[in-house]
């Protein structure tokens, strides 16, 4: 099957989409008109649509083509390859720069050794046509045969099995080429790489007598041949009458070289000019032993040069040829490049010292590469020739200086536009690298994006069908032993997580959820968002034993995050808990083989995740769903539905120009509304809360229109603007931002003082199988009539069926999937004709801390709650009055506290008798969220009538400031927090005493206080 590459795929889409706007063009030109018939308007819809459709076709198989293959990091190009240029290299004749003498000069090789040794890899780079050429080669066409001959070459040799010693000894090379262990074309792999195992050279005989006494030197020139024959002894005695020599022959025996030397020269003859025979006639005049006797003195080697051509003839060449023999592949290169040195000068006659160059030999690699300084130096004037070498117009008067010449001129023209490319090539791929980088993120944060949302998705559906089997086996499961994991996490967003103060603490205040063991069936696993002194757990310990669950450490464990410390102290718990593996683990461990569920705070994905994790259901529904009808809008499209009372409202408002208009419409369609409350969609506890009272800043509404209000309205809504959290936002701009970033609705008030409005919520339950559960009632405290500071329960202001109104709720939410805790916030007043005035304003869709109390309430009082009236009745009592109330204060900050322990604390408790009664079951109970260390504590109180615990509250809370500090730090404006002051929740309670003072109270007070 024929293979494509990728540029060829990349052509060939782009030809075929470009053929195919030539078609559709073409096509253009064909389109009828109405006076063509119907077969032909039909058939050129169907060529249309059919060329639509290929054409959609091949540009996703092109999308996915370049997707693929920009995603792969290894066939993209990354960095410019690494170019060679000769030119920034240049040769020893080419430079003409001082610092010439630093360059690397390449040594050229000799044929007659490459049979020998392997050639170094020849690079031969794409830019430019000829600049990048090794040298010899002067075509595409040689260059790829030289190439491919030593790479098969080197191939062959790499591939050649390693003989030993002893299988040649045994075997011997005629039966290994026979067998194919070897190539008779090359046996040198067998020998030394290093040494020529044999040499194509004619063979020399010599007479049996040669090997004695005497001595015959030859040497052969062009222009003349004498012959000398020589005995050593003789010349070691006439050596005295000789005044030019001053050399003793001690041995009359030649050396074999001498006679291998004169020999070889019989055999070679040279062929030269009529100048150079004569000068090589007149040096051979001199008597041979003179030049032996000098050449073994001196032990010097002078090769000579003349005319930039190496005398090859010259007996000082030959002797030092056959002297330094087994080294002459290393020394013969290293001479052919001291000749082109020579032929780069107008220097006619030098001289080589061989020493110089047999030492420089011996530091000879075949990847070595030798400077212009290192060879200079072997020449006999290397001073006259480097002051040559440093004049540019002295380089090119030797006899080939004008082809050196145009040569330099050629090279430095070609490597200037190479440069100039490479440059404009370089500043290209860096700009493509760039492009590809960027691409390549787009594309893997994308494909990321794909498959979170594929692993969400399915992780959603496994939650959906474990949710749907939980709600089938609910029937039987709370008929069984069961595990509750209590998970309270403030899933909110960020910035109102960072603006909650103490934000761990106010987590952990509903630990008193375990107050659930009073149900047999239920074991508790509470997940608490920090580690819990010891202290702690034993005060609950404590409480729990004496409310007769005796078992309660088998039945309740206390779980923190591990990694609780490593991050911020704003991060929500199951987020907290979803990276802690171990704490998990230990999760695993504790509900293996039992029935168990989670029960959370404000639900999330987090959760979800967690359940996946452990493989258990939610005691909730869809996180998203539980979200929208918690805020202030999504609550009123359900109360719509179900038709309840409600006030004028304007609901998921994003805009301050839609704020003003729709504020303006209100007020021109409610005239006899004075106070006009704005909200902000996703905020509970009174923080996100603004209101306006029109008279103070309109007196007359009668002849104005809506947008001469609005007109009004913006110029001083800025200035007539109240905030329940003053400090939590900067001004009236803050507040507009996160009504424009998080939604916001307006609200009318029933009355115009916000005092004679009493805030009452409802919780309650919807059990998986729609089964409701009315846990209870409470009415809020509030400071500045709007900050919420503590719960007054049950309430006793709406005489309404809370049951009615609960289950109608609980039924709408079950019907959308909606199951779990949930606090419907109602507000009540008195109307003129002393009737009640009810209206539904609010809706949370989890178990917030004041419904978390009632769990508590129940366990101390162990009553009865009568579901229509929201009374609390105990059980065990010799009074007539056998109801029970309760004030909760989920957070106390005193900064104070940390100087008390847990037993100094509780022995102050006892001497100031702020304490709780088993028997009569009133009194006090401190709630411990932390250590005290940390500043915060939850208190609530039990009586049988308002006063009396709205006494206890204002007792337990003055004895705090009197043993710690009355906690009056301010809060500064740019803390952005929610904190509120004690004071303020002191002095609140005692506001609210003394209206209620009176016969009743005193009676009550002096009976049991």
């Amino acid at each position: 099957m024929l293979t494509m590459n990728s540029d060829d795929k990349g052509t060939y889409y782009i030809k075929t989409q470009q053929e195919i706007e030539l078609v559709k063009k073409q096509l253009q030109k064909l389109k009828p008109n109405s006076q063509t018939s119907s077969f032909l308007q039909n058939q050129y819809n169907q060529l249309s649509d059919q060329l639509k459709t290929l054409e959609d076709k091949l540009s996703n198989v092109n999308q996915a083509f370049y997707d693929q293959l920009i995603s792969n990091f290894d066939n993209t190009v990354q960095k410019l390859p690494n170019v060679n240029d000769r030119n920034l290299q240049p040769q020893f004749y080419t430079h003409t720069q001082n610092n010439m003498y630093q360059q690397s000069v390449q040594l050229p090789f000799i044929d007659q050794f490459l049979n020998v040794r392997t050639l170094p890899q020849v690079s031969v780079e794409p830019l430019g046509k000829s600049t990048l050429k090794p040298k010899g080669l002067h075509s595409v066409k040689s260059s790829i045969q030289f190439s491919r001959k030593f790479q098969s070459k080197k191939q062959s040799q790499q591939q050649l099995p390693k003989v030993d010693d002893l299988t040649l000894y045994k075997k011997g090379i005629t039966e290994l080429i026979n067998q194919g262990t070897i190539k008779k074309q090359d046996i040198n792999s067998l020998l030394n790489p290093n040494n020529i195992a044999f040499r194509n050279q004619q063979a020399n005989f010599f007479e049996y007598s040669d090997q004695f006494g005497s001595k015959i030197v030859q040497i052969e020139s062009q222009s003349f041949q004498n012959i000398y024959k020589t005995d050593l002894k003789k010349d070691s005695v006439q050596k005295n009458t000789q005044s030019q020599g001053n050399i003793q022959v001690k041995d009359n025996k030649v050396n074999f070289n001498e006679k291998k030397m004169s020999i070889q020269n019989k055999s070679k003859q040279k062929y030269v000019d009529a100048k150079e025979a004569t000068s090589l006639s007149k040096e051979h005049e001199r008597p041979i032993t003179e030049q032996l006797q000098n050449l073994s003195t001196q032990q010097e080697y002078m090769i000579y040069v003349k005319n930039g051509l190496l005398q090859t003839d010259q007996l000082q060449y030959i002797q030092f040829q056959n002297r330094y023999y087994e080294n002459w592949s290393k020394i013969e290169p290293i001479l052919i490049s001291l000749q082109k040195i020579a032929q780069s000068t107008s220097v006619k006659e030098c001289r080589i010292l061989g020493s110089k160059v047999q030492k420089l030999s011996q530091e000879f690699d075949r990847s070595q590469v030798f400077t212009m300084s290192e060879l200079i130096q072997c020449f006999e004037n290397w001073e006259e020739l480097q002051k040559i070498l440093k004049v540019p117009t002295l380089l090119y008067k030797s006899k080939d200086g004008k082809i050196m010449a145009a040569t330099k001129i050629s090279a430095l023209f070609r490597g200037f536009k190479a440069r100039k490319n490479y440059q404009r090539l370089k500043v290209m791929v860096e700009k493509v690298i760039i492009i590809q980088r960027s691409i390549r993120v787009s594309l893997f944060r994308k494909k990321v994006q794909k498959q979170i949302i594929k692993n969400n998705n399915l992780m959603l559906e496994r939650f959906k069908n474990r949710q749907n089997v939980f709600k089938e086996e609910w029937p039987y499961l709370k008929l069984q032993q069961r595990f509750e994991i209590h998970l309270n996490s403030f899933s909110f967003e960020e910035i109102k997580r960072l603006s909650m103060d103490k934000f761990s603490q106010r987590q952990n205040t509903q630990i008193t959820r375990i107050f659930n063991l009073q149900d047999p069936l239920v074991h508790i696993i509470y997940i608490a968002p920090y580690d819990l002194p010891s202290e702690l757990i034993d005060y609950f310990y404590k409480i729990l034993n004496l409310g007769d669950i005796s078992d309660c450490k088998n039945r309740l464990y206390f779980v923190w995050p591990e990694n609780h410390n490593i991050f911020n102290n704003h991060i929500g718990l199951s987020q907290l808990l979803y990276y802690s593996p171990r704490a998990l683990k230990r999760i695993k461990s504790l509900i293996r083989g039992q029935s168990a569920y989670i029960v959370p705070g404000v639900c999330s994905n987090d959760d979800i995740k967690i359940s996946d994790i452990l493989n258990i259901p939610i005691f909730s529904g869809i996180p998203q769903l539980h979200q929208y009808y918690s805020t202030k809008s999504g609550c009123k499209v359900l109360f719509d539905e179900l038709q309840l009372p409600q006030p004028p409202t304007i609901r998921n408002i994003y805009d301050e120009k839609e704020l003003i208009n729709s504020l303006s419409v209100l007020i021109i369609k409610n005239p006899n509304i004075n106070t006009w409350i704005i909200k902000v969609d996703d905020e509970q506890q009174g923080r996100g809360i603004a209101w306006l009272e029109v008279q103070k800043m309109i007196k007359n509404l009668q002849p104005l229109e809506i947008n001469q209000l609005a007109q009004l309205l913006t110029k001083k809504i800025k200035k007539k603007l109240h905030y329940a959290f003053p400090h939590l936002y900067g001004g009236y701009h803050e507040f507009i931002m996160c009504i424009v970033n998080r939604g916001g609705i307006i609200e009318g008030s029933p009355l115009s003082r916000l005092s004679q409005i009493h805030s009452i919520s409802y919780n309650f339950k919807v059990e998986p199988d729609g089964d409701v559960s009315i846990l209870g009632s409470y009415e809020k405290i509030k400071t500045n009539d709007i900050q919420t500071i503590a719960s007054f329960s049950p309430q006793s202001f709406l005489k309404i069926n809370q049951e009615i109104v609960c289950n109608q709720i609980a039924q709408k939410l079950y019907s959308k999937g909606l199951i779990g805790y949930f606090t419907i916030d109602t507000i009540g007043y008195q109307l003129d004709n002393n009737k009640q005035g009810f209206q539904v304003i609010g809706l949370d869709c989890f178990l917030n801390q004041y419904s978390s109390a009632s769990i508590y309430f129940d366990f101390l009082m162990r009553g009865k709650l009568n579901i229509s009236t929201g009374n609390y009745y105990v059980e065990d009592t010799n009074r007539q009055s056998n109801v029970r109330y309760s004030v909760y204060c989920p957070t106390i900050m005193n900064e104070g506290l940390d100087v008390l322990q847990y037993k100094t604390f509780f022995q102050l408790c006892r001497l100031e008798s702020i304490s709780f009664n088993l028997e009569k079951k009133i009194g006090s109970t401190f709630i411990l969220v932390d250590s005290l260390q940390s500043g915060v504590i939850s208190l609530m109180t039990v009586g049988i009538n308002s006063p009396q615990v709205i006494k206890y509250m204002i007792d337990a809370i003055g004895f705090i400031q009197k043993n710690v500090g009355r906690g009056t730090e301010s809060i500064q404006i740019n803390t952005r927090s929610d904190k509120i002051n004690m004071m303020s929740i002191h002095q609140k309670l005692k506001t609210m005493l003394k209206k209620l003072e009176g016969s009743e109270y005193q009676i009550q007070n002096s009976q049991y206080l």
